[in-house]
């Protein structure tokens, strides 16, 4: 890749450099600095689409020391204060001002490559400004559901989607109904206290049920395939009325047997749609009768059932052993919230 391909398509005669030139002073990426809370990640996804080049392609570029990447734009938050001093020097910014915008990775924050859940007012913010939309650090949690500064839900950007024309103008704000918007807030809390409780900051609530930890284990179980052929996790079973769609929705496609960590599972759960089907479904089981969101549509009476039939079959396979181990741990711990004295389920009593 020769150095005309890092002046923006438009101007790349202008911007031409002597190789002398190139060595002396570095290369310089002709595009916006950052905006407020953005990630490293997002910056160099803008120089991306500018130039026409990968993000781990403009990373190696600046740096060419830099540690080689399994896949596209991954590990780029969270670079070394020495990458940081580079890539502050292409941007033409100082470094201070831009090591402020590192996001360390950390098991609450969803994994780099699912951190592009947006806040269409603050899209709509850049816009009037001049600026490009971009990703903020305050969106990437695995809790969160809506913006800190406007409070509105959070919405999914496809990576294929052209952010400098975003469909903001379209995402509804809220729900039309009450009962939409009551149900997303209500999920929405739900979250936020369970993190806050996880995190130590809060207290558990004295009328839910369970523990900080089961919720959590009830979330990995809800999110993950713990059994022995390919098909959807639980919380996909979830319906919902056509209001609802931008803000609540399940993936189509069945996923494969649990192969790594159960909580990276929900780690990858990047769109915010998908989060509040998975948190509605673990409210159901945590938060009491008066105060629990409705119970979704289609949602079975059982809806672990179907995964644990499976394993019904005496024949043992070896590659689904640690299947086994985390399906064994995860229903021992959440027991107390899915099975009721007499055996029924708590979270789905039909209230």
């Amino acid at each position: 890749m020769n150095f005309r391909s890092f002046a923006p398509r438009s101007s790349r005669r202008g911007l031409a450099m002597t190789k002398q030139t190139s060595q002396l002073q570095g290369e310089r990426w002709w595009i916006h600095g950052p905006a407020d809370d953005e990630t490293l990640h997002s910056i160099t996804e803008r120089a991306w689409r500018c130039y026409g080049a990968e993000g781990h392609t403009l990373r190696r570029r600046v740096w060419p020391r830099a540690t080689s990447l399994p896949g596209e734009d991954v590990g780029l938050d969270g670079i070394s204060a020495r990458e940081v001093c580079v890539l502050a020097r292409a941007i033409g910014v100082e470094p201070r001002e831009l090591y402020r915008h590192r996001l360390q990775d950390h098991p609450l924050v969803l994994q780099e490559n699912q951190r592009r859940a947006y806040c269409p007012s603050c899209w709509h913010e850049d816009a009037k400004a001049g600026h490009p939309p971009s990703f903020r650090r305050a969106w990437m949690g695995v809790f969160t559901l809506d913006c800190p500064v406007h409070r509105r839900p959070l919405h999914w950007a496809p990576l294929g989607v052209e952010l400098h024309s975003p469909p903001t103008s379209r995402m509804p704000v809220w729900p039309r109904t009450a009962e939409g918007r009551d149900l997303l807030r209500t999920i929405t809390g739900f979250a936020r206290t369970l993190h806050d409780c996880l995190e130590g900051k809060a207290t558990w609530p004295t009328a839910w049920r369970g523990s900080p930890d089961m919720a959590r284990a009830l979330l990995m179980r809800v999110v993950v395939n713990l059994g022995r052929i390919p098909e959807h996790p639980p919380f996909a079973s979830i319906g919902f009325p056509a209001e609802l769609f931008p803000f609540v929705g399940v993936p189509a496609r069945r996923v494969a047997p649990l192969q790594m960590s159960p909580w990276e599972h929900v780690r990858a759960l990047g769109p915010p749609a998908w989060r509040r089907a998975a948190f509605w479904m673990v409210a159901r089981y945590v938060m009491p009768a008066h105060r629990r969101p409705p119970r979704p549509e289609g949602l079975p009476m059982e809806p672990f059932a179907a995964l644990d039939a499976q394993w019904d079959s005496p024949f043992q396979v070896r590659e689904l052993q640690r299947v086994q181990r985390y399906r064994h741990a995860l229903r021992l711990i959440t027991r107390p919230l899915v099975v009721a004295r007499k055996g029924e389920s708590r979270g789905d009593d039909g209230h």
